[in-house]
This record gives C-alpha cells, sequence and structure tokens, in this order.
C-alpha cells in the first residue's frame, strides 16, 4: 500500500473548524481526541455519507477487502501524525508498508492512510502531516485495564495465572484467552518470509474488545517499530547501532538482553519478542 502525497486527500475544513477531515476523499467528522503521545495524535472519527448512501455502501465500505473491519455505526481510530523531516516521513512511510504486510485477527489492520505536504506555521515547523485509519476499540489497552483494576484493589491471583494456558481463567481479563491470541498475533509476524519482529510488545500496545456473551478480543497494534525480526551484527560499531535504535524504539521494561548489551557478533532474531511477551505474561501476573 503506497503512501498518497496529494494536498487534497487529507485535509481539515477550515469553514468547520477543524471539526472535518477528508482521506483519499472519504470524509470523517471528528468526535474526539482518544489520545496522544510524542508527534502523534489519536481520534475517534465517523464516516460521513450522503444521505442516500448508508454507512454499509459507504466510501470505505467499497474500499476495505475484509468486512469485518468495518464499523457497524461508522467510527473509527484516526492516527495523525506532525513530521518534521524526511527522516520522520520514512519513518511513518515504513510502519504503513509494513501494517499492510499483516492480515490476522488479533493484529490491527490498517483500512486507509493518506500524507500530505503543509506549509510550516508559527505554532509547528513540521512539512507533512499522516493520517492512519484503524478499527477503533473503545475498550483501552490491557495497560488501560490494569490501572482500573489497580484503581479497586483487584489483581490476578497465583491460581488465576496458573492457569493461563489451561483456558480457565475466570477474572474480570480472561487471560487463558487473551495471551494465546497475543501468541497469534506474533505468530503470524514471524512465519513471513523474511520474519518480522514487533519489537514493542507491552501492555500499553494490546488493545481489548468486550463483546457480549463472548470471550474478550486481543488485538496488537502500534507497528511503527516493526523490522525483519534477523540482523547478523559482525562488528561493535552494528552493535552499537542496533542499542541505540533499540533505546528509541523498544520500551525498557519489555527489552531484550540482546538489545541492551549486544554482543560484537551475535544473530538477533523474532526471539526478542518472545521476552517481550513473557514481560507481557509477567504483567497480567
Amino acid at each position: 500500500m503506497g503512501c498518497t502525497f496529494s494536498g487534497f486527500n487529507a485535509m481539515y475544513d477550515a469553514a468547520n473548524g477543524g471539526g472535518d477531515v477528508w482521506i483519499n476523499d472519504i470524509r470523517f467528522k471528528i468526535v474526539r481526541q482518544l489520545g496522544e503521545g510524542g508527534f502523534a495524535y489519536v481520534y475517534l472519527v465517523k464516516e460521513v455519507t450522503s444521505d442516500s448512501s448508508s454507512i454499509s455502501a459507504g466510501g470505505l465500505a467499497k474500499k476495505v477487502k475484509d468486512p469485518s473491519h468495518l464499523s457497524d455505526d461508522g467510527t473509527y481510530a484516526m492516527k495523525k501524525v506532525l513530521i518534521q523531516n524526511n527522516e520522520q516521513l520514512e519513518l511513518v512511510r515504513e510502519e504503513i508498508r509494513v501494517s499492510s504486510l499483516f492480515s490476522h485477527r488479533n493484529l490491527l489492520p490498517l483500512l486507509d492512510h493518506a500524507i500530505i505536504s503543509v506549509k510550516p506555521t508559527q505554532e509547528g515547523s513540521w512539512n507533512h502531516e499522516a493520517y492512519l485509519l484503524f478499527p477503533v476499540h473503545l475498550d483501552g489497552t490491557l495497560l488501560d485495564n490494569f490501572k482500573a483494576m489497580s484503581a479497586k484493589n483487584d489483581f490476578f491471583s497465583t491460581s488465576d495465572v496458573l492457569q493461563i494456558f489451561r483456558q480457565a481463567s475466570k477474572t474480570h481479563f480472561d487471560c487463558a484467552k487473551l495471551f494465546p491470541q497475543l501468541c497469534a498475533g506474533l505468530e503470524h509476524m514471524h512465519s513471513l518470509e523474511p520474519p518480522y519482529a514487533h519489537n514493542d510488545v507491552k501492555p500499553g500496545n494490546v488493545l481489548l474488545t468486550y463483546r457480549k456473551g463472548e470471550s474478550p478480543l486481543a488485538i496488537l497494534m502500534d507497528f511503527g517499530s516493526a523490522r525483519p525480526a534477523r540482523r547478523q551484527i559482525r562488528s561493535r560499531s552494528e552493535a552499537l547501532q542496533l542499542q541505540e535504535w533499540a533505546s528509541e524504539h523498544c520500551a525498557a521494561p519489555f527489552r531484550a538482553p540482546e538489545l541492551w548489551d549486544c554482543p560484537s557478533h551475535a544473530d538477533v532474531d523474532e526471539r526478542t519478542d518472545i521476552w517481550a511477551l513473557g514481560c507481557t505474561l509477567y504483567a497480567i501476573m
């Protein structure tokens, strides 16, 4: 999925005070902001259709191949990224490219995207803006749910943790079904040719969706750090470069040892994700 650089593909409607945005000629109404971090902002948006068309027959429905990714009420999550330089631009383009490689129910799909050129303003020095559209999961992340449980002094018991792999947890989270879902999503990434590593598996990157009468669905998101998993390190300079990259892209509490102190001769692979997955399991405990 290539990047689009047309100024008409994603722009705010100034007359409406920035309330509307177009992504590749599909109009969305910004409902509210969901979060922010760094130069990125995430909004809840709703597709705007003409009076004569329904959500199920709207513009996005004609573009998305898997109908299960479409929202019944037309709401989605839109990530807006402010891009200041060519390096950041290439990172966003790589995130878009990598996100397009995966097709799995436990990996967050990229539905549409656009990148536009903008004129620098007094408020900011960015020269591009990127818009990435995803399905929305309003039950929050695993980290959000952890915090809510902690506020109620609610934690997982040892017996619950021991039964994670026995499919028998009965706490607020069905751990037994959440953890295998994360394993399945990572297995899909690791089974590609070449294998890809997520590189930032952590509770804050796991979305949860609760559906009445169904087990909670766990979805791994944020592929901004995902890269081909297997790297051959053959010098001290290569080892230091990998460590520097990891310090910027891999959360410290979940970072594998070989990314902290990489040997000058090493083969680093997708097992770094398995370490982070184990740390995530520890967080569930």
